[in-house]
């Protein structure tokens, strides 16, 4: 029995053994990294190939009617515009004209025009600096006054802030196309009341390499306050818009206006002329020279309301500035008035709790002879831009320094002398010469305009950043 006893025991304490052993492999088991399988996904990186930039100058001012004031639904255009480019580093251009179907007497020596800069070529370190711009000063019956206007990038997405379809105001929004491919462009107008139905606004074709005019009156008759937004489903367009003023017999001025910056909380305009404000306020109890005050129009796109402050201040070192509360309601375009402002050169800042849009109207009447301009609102630029300048009286460059130091800025002219500025934060301007280009460059990031004035004639314009570059694409077969 004893025998027996042990080999029991033997039995038992072997499987003990074993049970601990089989134990202490599940526990090494859950405590060991387990051997595991991973596999990269096939993939490749495609690198786009380089593409030649392309801007798009709108072209001659136009009317309805002719030369004889018949036909007074046609499209015709009157003069040709002055167009000035600049690169750095200097490179040959490609000017070719843009097809105007609606202009009915448009030829290739009065059109808009595409400005290509070509591909670079393979290996090239540095990228080109290019921009272009265009003017035209004109005294041809209802249209007398200065209209200059930077060549735009195409675009999927802008909004124009100005114009007007009210007794005496004329508004052409012109829609370019320098690519390759057709557009198609939706025109959304909002007024005072909010949007306004447009059928006529809907699906509008652009061809390629070609500018569609539209009569803005067309889309939104007796219209004062204009925002227009323009979207392209299918392609890119540039979009700017003309207007013209006749107060009774008397021409009031003449504008092509760019886009302005996209909704944002923080918008920015330079460079606003205040000027012949006595002249003008004798004016003002005319209820047809209402539109001589200096204004800002403003416009949330979204659904909530707006809280606005409006900095006004003068672009000098130690100018003074004033703000103003402004509430906006979403969807219907707003005008606040830029009064009791004595003469001088300002900067606009509103800061909102919702996005906006926002661009500035002011006037100048010199001897009889009365103008007026628009002000975009401006995007942030690289550390170094080219500006052009097309011809004009008086032009400067405004440049607005937005950070909370003082930044360097080397103004260059093509074939010409390099200055040198320290600019504080705020904005500040400086000297051009009409019909020439410069390189910019600055130290820290900065926004542009360009304006003129003189002799009875003003006008402006944004400088805006090129689009970025294409980045390279993964590619997972």
């Amino acid at each position: 029995m004893a025998a027996k006893g042990i080999a029991t025991g033997a039995r038992i304490a072997t499987g003990v053994v074993t049970l601990a052993v089989a134990g202490g492999v599940a526990a090494a088991a859950l405590l060991l990294p387990l051997p595991g399988v991973t596999a990269t996904p096939a993939s490749f990186t495609v690198e786009p190939q380089a593409a030649e930039q392309v801007r798009a100058c709108a072209g001659p001012l136009v009317r309805l009617s002719d030369d004889s004031g018949q036909d007074a639904t046609a499209i015709s255009h009157v003069g040709t515009a002055d167009v000035v480019s600049g690169t750095s580093p200097e490179t040959q251009l490609d000017i070719t004209p843009l097809a105007s179907p609606d202009d009915r007497t448009s030829t290739e020596d009065a059109a808009p025009s595409r400005i290509a800069l070509p591909v670079p070529d393979a290996g090239s370190a540095d990228a080109t600096l290019f921009a272009a711009a265009q003017s035209q000063t004109i005294a041809s019956g209802e249209l007398v006054g200065l209209a200059a206007s930077s060549c735009g990038e195409a675009s999927s997405e802008s909004w124009m802030v100005a114009g007007s379809t009210t007794v005496g105001r004329t508004s052409f929004v012109v829609l370019a196309n320098p690519g390759d491919v057709p557009a198609v462009v939706d025109l959304t107008v909002y007024g005072d009341l909010g949007a306004v139905e447009a059928p006529g606004g809907r699906n509008i074709d652009v061809p390629a390499r070609s500018t569609r005019i539209l009569s803005l009156a067309g889309l939104a008759p007796d219209l004062a306050t204009p925002v227009i937004h323009v979207e392209a489903s299918v392609g890119a367009v540039s979009a700017a818009v003309q207007q013209s003023v006749v107060r009774g017999l008397e021409p009031g001025g003449v504008e092509l206006v760019g886009p302005s910056a996209p909704p944002a909380t923080v918008q920015r305009v330079a460079g606003v002329q205040i000027s012949g404000t006595s002249s003008i306020a004798e004016r003002l109890s005319d209820s047809d020279n209402s539109d001589l005050q200096s204004v800002l129009r403003l416009f949330v796109p979204g659904t909530e309301p707006a809280s606005v402050t409006l900095r006004v201040a003068e672009e000098r070192n130690g100018g003074a500035s004033t703000d103003y509360q402004v509430g906006l309601t979403p969807g219907i375009v707003t005008e606040f008035p830029l009064q009791d402002i004595p003469d001088g050169t300002y900067s606009v800042e509103a800061e909102s709790d919702q996005p906006i849009v926002m661009g500035a109207r002011t006037s100048t009447l010199v001897n009889g002879v009365t103008d007026f301009a628009w002000y975009q609102t401006l995007d942030e630029l690289g550390t170094d831009f080219v500006v052009a300048t097309a011809d004009g009286p008086n032009p400067r460059l405004h440049l607005v320094n937005t950070t909370d130091a003082d930044v360097e800025v080397t103004v260059a002219e093509n074939g010409g002398e390099t200055q040198s500025y320290t600019f504080v934060p705020g904005a500040r301007s400086v000297a051009l010469k009409p019909g020439s280009s410069y390189v910019v460059s600055s130290s820290g990031p900065v926004s542009a305009m360009v304006d003129y004035l003189g002799e009875g004639r003003s006008s402006a314009f944004a400088i805006a950043p090129p689009s970025p570059d294409a980045s390279p694409l993964v590619i997972y077969p």
